[in-house]
């Protein structure tokens, strides 16, 4: 696995990574907190854990958890951090999110969905010297997914409608990762509802440049029904 390690272009000496877990897998008929559903032999967690140990050297991991947060916790009891957004059924990924960048101690973040599973080849060639987006032109996102309008190789806004799609991961560092703590820092009411692409539009907004980075290879599948666990190859 050191081999993927060595591969990783200016990666910052250390990085926090937050996976966004809170809700449940109702949209595949199952009451599972997301991070519980099993996949081949794993849980959907302990793939993700994996991947991202593959590929960095020790992070500093924090889950954003919420519907049966006690299963989580003891089934993963002293391996992670976990924070619990005790309002997950009223507010947007964004107030999970927020949860996690207010209690990490680095000063960038790679952050993902918590229904996706991905492989390590979808985040070992990226620059982690600047902030970026996964993205995908290739069909493996679904049509309905947030796609991403590009420019000269930078994200200028994510919307429904667009063809290349966002694959729901993001890193940040430097002058967008300092927009993402101010943001974080000053919560009003209507950003508990925001989800993570309107942060990222947010931090656009505000001056932050977000390179896109597609993958030469990688394979990513995003659980939204029970067909997507049945039917692919969870070899990752």
């Amino acid at each position: 696995m050191s081999r993927f390690t060595q591969k990783i272009k200016n990666v910052p000496l250390s990085t926090s990574v937050g996976i966004l877990s809170a809700g449940t897998g109702s949209r595949i008929k199952s009451h599972e907190p997301r991070s519980l559903l099993k996949v081949g032999p794993k849980f959907l967690l302990q793939h993700q854990l994996d991947t991202v140990n593959s590929v960095f050297h020790e992070p500093e991991i924090v889950v954003g958890i919420g519907v049966e947060a006690n299963r989580i916790l003891k089934k993963f009891s002293g391996k992670i951090r976990f924070v619990e957004n005790q309002l997950h059924d009223t507010t947007g990924p964004f107030e999970t999110l927020r949860l996690i960048v207010n209690n990490i101690t680095n000063n960038s973040i790679l952050f993902f969905h918590g229904d996706l599973y991905f492989d390590i080849k979808t985040i070992a060639s990226a620059d982690f010297s600047k902030s970026f987006i996964v993205v995908d032109s290739r069909d493996k996102m679904r049509e309905k997914e947030v796609g991403v309008t590009i420019v000269n190789d930078k994200a200028s806004i994510l919307s429904y409608g667009l063809d290349t799609k966002w694959c729901q991961i993001a890193f940040l560092t430097g002058k967008e990762f300092a927009i993402l703590r101010q943001i974080c820092s000053k919560t009003v009411a209507e950003s508990k509802t925001l989800l993570a692409f309107e942060v990222i539009n947010s931090i656009i907004n505000r001056g932050g440049a977000m390179k896109v980075y597609e993958p030469d290879s990688m394979s990513i599948v995003e659980i939204d029904c029970m067909k997507d666990i049945k039917n692919e190859n969870f070899n990752c």
